[in-house]
């Protein structure tokens, strides 16, 4: 890797040319076409921002090299994997590096130790599988978020992406236990559940550096002591800003679980050990119907009682999207009713979850707001009902009554207790401002993804956006809520 000449030289906004010029000395692959240009400049968001350029680095040293230039040259550096940010988390108007070409192994997995060692742009559905094929379906990696199929570890760290069965395994920073990465100043670092260290033990630059970090972030602890305590960690979805609770004294230091969330903005992952977790002998779908999403909502903490694997939730305009679009037969199964639940109940054996399956069933029809439940013992109608919650979100950008919905209110989350009223509240808010949410979201968590039929391309209706954005949030903190970005 070639030497970067210091002192900044700040690339004039475009100025691609120069920056691939600075790259190629490096040895580093990049590329400025006006095709990728366009093809990185948006994510799942409704953000377009043109990068200068985007390098697809092979190692550790491309991405050290990539670092050094972007330090010289005075550029913004944006780590992306599979681009399905929803919040533009993955788009900049700097070099984007993009991990899931090159970067993206299974190092090793140790059933034994309960770990596997990745590289960044490992796609999230591959590893589980592979992890699932190297120990016989014994273990898997938990995260499942709807975009498992394209998003991958080094987003999922960067949000702390968490999936349809976070009720039961929580978020990515729950199987964390090591990040390896590179800071803005070239520093290999290794962030692990007790602290910090040099990822390479005679590097002698990066060992001050990890020492310097370990001393500021104590210090930061010890300044902010209450604040840690009483407002950080208070629901099960605050995932919004830094974990810094996580580096409380009775939390063991861990700055790994701090660096999860922190979206690329305290250093670039270059690798981790993430941990497995095992992989329950019997599944069992329970699918309940109710007459709005309110009422599912408020059945959620008698749901809970259960200790379901995951409470994921829908509303009709959603499956009515998937019907349009993919033909009648592409939702099959669901019980009567106009918004929905998929609950995942699990055990050691088939009798015993059906049994409780059973008498889930039996309480909700006591509370008095299920209007039809059943459950999908077959694995394949299982596979397909989850299809409806995982695949009708991305669909439901072109409704079936021909209008179109848009992201931009994502994963803002309240205590599952509270999620009723929650969104009792927010459909009168959606209501004064003539709009329309679909509604869909970990409700076993509290935590809701709604696309709504703004108006983004009048004046009017960009005002209408700021305007509810900015009470919709209001709404959420009122109700003790977070407010995050999605992977």
């Amino acid at each position: 890797m070639a030497d970067i000449a210091a002192g900044p030289t700040t690339l004039r906004q475009g100025d691609s040319e120069a920056l691939l010029q600075v790259l190629a000395e490096a040895g580093i692959p990049a590329d400025a076409s006006p095709r990728r240009r366009a093809e990185y400049s948006y994510d799942a968001s409704n953000y377009r921002v043109e990068p200068v350029a985007v390098a697809f680095p092979r190692t550790v040293d491309d991405v050290l090299g990539a670092v050094a230039v972007c330090q010289a040259t005075v550029t913004p550096l944006i780590a992306r994997g599979g681009g399905t940010s929803m919040a533009g988390n993955a788009v900049g108007p700097g070099l984007v590096l993009d991990f899931s070409r090159n970067m993206n192994r299974v190092r090793a997995i140790d059933e034994v130790r309960g770990t596997i060692d990745v590289e960044p742009g490992v796609v999230l559905s591959d590893l589980s599988r592979e992890v699932e094929r190297a120990t016989g379906g014994r273990c898997t990696f938990a995260p499942d978020p709807s975009s498992k199929n394209r998003a991958t570890v080094g987003g999922a760290i960067g949000n702390d992406a968490c999936g349809n069965h976070s009720v039961r395994y929580g978020r990515t920073s729950d199987h964390v236990a090591e990040i390896d990465l590179v800071t803005s100043d070239g520093a290999r670092l290794t962030a692990t559940e007790t602290g910090m260290r040099a990822t390479d033990s005679v590097d002698s630059f990066s060992a001050v550096r990890a020492d310097e970090l370990v001393e500021s972030l104590t210090e930061l602890v010890q300044e902010h002591l209450r604040a840690l305590r009483l407002e950080l960690g208070r629901i099960p979805r605050q995932v919004s800003g830094y974990h810094l609770e996580n580096l409380l004294p009775e939390r063991k230091f861990n700055i790994a679980r701090a660096v999860v969330g922190s979206e690329g903005t305290w250093a670039v992952v270059v690798g981790a050990r993430m941990k497995l977790v095992p992989k329950p002998a019997s599944a069992l779908l329970v699918c309940l119907g109710y007459r709005d999403v309110v009422d599912a909502a408020r059945d959620v903490p008698t749901i809970l009682e259960f200790s379901p694997a995951a409470v994921e939730g829908t509303d009709e305009a959603i499956v009515a999207t998937m019907r349009h679009r993919r033909g009648p037969d592409s939702v099959l199964g669901l019980p009567d009713g106009q918004a929905w639940l998929f609950v995942d109940l699990d055990g050691d054996d088939p009798a015993s979850v059906s049994a409780q399956a059973d008498r889930l069933l039996d309480r909700l029809g006591e509370n008095g707001r299920l209007v039809q439940g059943r459950k999908a013992a077959d694995p394949a109608e299982r596979a397909s009902l989850w299809r409806v919650r995982e695949d009708g979100a991305g669909l439901s950008s072109r409704l079936a009554s021909g209008g179109e919905s848009w992201p931009g209110w994502e994963d803002a989350a309240v205590a599952p207790e509270r999620l009723a009223d929650y969104l009792a509240d927010l459909r009168e808010l959606l209501a004064a401002h003539e709009l329309t949410g679909v509604m869909y979201g970990h409700f076993g968590a509290g935590c809701m993804h709604i696309r709504i039929t703004y108006d983004l391309r009048s004046e009017r209706g960009r005002a209408v956006f700021r305007e509810f954005t900015r009470q919709a949030a209001e709404l959420v903190v009122r109700h003790g809520g977070s407010l995050s970005g999605e992977h």
